[in-house]
């Protein structure tokens, strides 16, 4: 199975550290978040990936090259750096490498997760795209996946209301699918999206089945300085092995 990882945001948030080099190039434990990644597709045998990437490219294409050193396959797809495409539209340049069901996430989130049994898992459900989630703890969650017993998605809510919370924690989307190929179909070629706000309502508009896997291991989000320096005091080197 291939495995799109995108990496091509400009990481604002992270300035000043990311004036020079990209988001997904930052160092925990030793090594770009990139890397570390890589790394957990490694451990369940995925080693074919296509990066989609975007700001300072060249610092990534440099350190990866072709993949082999890493013993893995790469190939490069780039966004022009004046119109970001979004979380979706990104994908949009990978499409004529994927014929089969394929992973996308994002290059900017260390996890633990079982990358097999989520396949497995798709594959039994028949779905049209899985998902995994995860729990965030918190009174103001950003938004939250909302499922039935068997692990279908009902609907996505954006900015939930006291009275969608059910419990001190919701299911927030980790950024993490497995996609049949037809998903192309309901992302557009010429204008940004992203797969929360735009791609998921469509895809469940039109009835296609959309599972949860959900996990429950290590998730850090490095979108600003103060996650960065949660992961480089959580993430130690026992995370790193087991990957």
């Amino acid at each position: 199975m291939k495995a799109i990882i995108v990496a091509g945001g400009k990481g604002d948030r992270l300035r000043p550290l990311t004036d020079i080099i990209p988001k997904p190039m930052i160092e925990v434990a030793g090594k770009p978040i990139l890397e570390h990644i890589v790394n957990l597709f490694k451990k369940y045998d995925i080693i074919d990936f296509l990066f989609s990437l975007c700001y300072l490219s060249h610092v990534i294409t440099l350190y990866f090259g072709d993949g082999s050193k890493f013993g893995i396959r790469i190939t490069y797809t780039f966004e022009k750096e004046n119109v970001p495409m979004g979380t979706a539209g990104a994908i949009t340049f990978a499409k004529k490498y994927i014929n089969n069901a394929f992973i996308v996430t994002y290059g900017d989130i260390l996890r633990e997760l079982n990358i097999k049994e989520m396949i497995k898992q798709h594959k039994k459900k028949k779905a049209f795209v899985t998902i995994n989630v995860y729990k965030r703890f918190g009174p103001d969650p950003k938004s939250m996946v909302v499922f039935n017993k068997e692990g279908r998605v009902e609907k996505f809510i954006e900015r939930p209301k006291p009275q969608d919370l059910r419990s001190d924690f919701v299911w927030a989307n980790g950024s993490f699918y497995i996609f049949e190929p037809e998903i192309f179909d309901f992302i557009p070629k010429d204008k940004p999206s992203d797969f929360g706000k735009d791609i998921f309502p469509k895809i469940l508009a039109a009835g296609k089945p959309i599972f949860v896997y959900p996990s429950s291991g290590y998730f850090v989000d490095i979108g600003n300085l103060k996650k960065l320096k949660t992961a480089k005091r959580t993430f130690t080197l026992s995370h790193v092995q087991t990957f």
